[in-house]
């Protein structure tokens, strides 16, 4: 316990965070992270019944705007690499540990009805239930950091470690424009889809409720 409340401590030290960071990087985590909350609150994510209706195919709000999230930040990230301005510096891409942590993610995501930033989010707009996710998330990273890193679970899903490659690496892509391109293409058609989807299930609805309706009558 001694060792946490120290690692705590160093952890929120301002010279810490300084020395980690930068002023500059802080004022940019800032700044991005409130234009994060605004689409996240103008767009209604930060509803529980917008989640979890993801989930149950009722609702296609985060979808909406999730995806050409995707989109432009793969087009700008890949842009701004080719000019210089920024320098991509890619995580491991350790197969096993990856799809663990995303089923669990999901699993999380679905039962709660809330990932960090929407949990934060939706605090923020009142909404008290995101009190049991935030919670969920200080326990949860504090287990793995002090149970499951460097476990032997650990070393078993880390097994597969492709280094520190992209998908057009993964693909075999001779240059990245074409996967960038191509991804876009498929959020666009993405899209299109829920539209479609959409309008199907508005009509269905309208046709079971007016045959209900002269059932009724008869």
């Amino acid at each position: 316990m001694d060792q946490i409340l120290l690692r705590l401590k160093d952890t929120f030290d301002p010279s810490t965070i300084g020395s980690i960071s930068g002023p500059a990087s802080l004022y940019g985590g800032f700044i991005l992270g409130s234009l994060l909350g605004i689409i996240l609150q103008k767009g209604r994510l930060c509803k529980y019944d917008v989640v979890s209706g993801m989930f149950r195919l009722q609702d296609f709000t985060f979808w909406r705007i999730g995806t050409p999230l995707l989109m432009i930040g793969m087009i700008v990230v890949f842009l701004f690499k080719d000019l210089g301005i920024i320098e991509l510096h890619v995580p491991a891409t350790v197969v096993f540990a990856q799809l663990f942590g995303g089923v669990i993610f999901g699993a999380g995501l679905a039962i709660a009805g809330y990932c960090p930033a929407i949990a934060a989010g939706a605090l923020g707009e009142g909404h008290l239930d995101a009190l049991a996710a935030m919670v969920g998330i200080v326990f949860g990273s504090i287990v793995y950091a002090e149970v499951f890193d460097g476990s032997k679970l650990d070393h078993i899903i880390s097994y597969i470690n492709l280094g520190n490659v992209t998908f057009p690496d993964i693909f075999l892509v001779f240059n990245h424009w074409f996967f960038v391109l191509g991804f876009a293409f498929m959020c666009t058609a993405f899209l299109v889809g829920i539209s479609m989807y959409d309008e199907f299930l508005r009509a269905s609805f309208m046709i079971v409720g007016k045959v209900s309706g002269k059932l009724k009558r008869k």
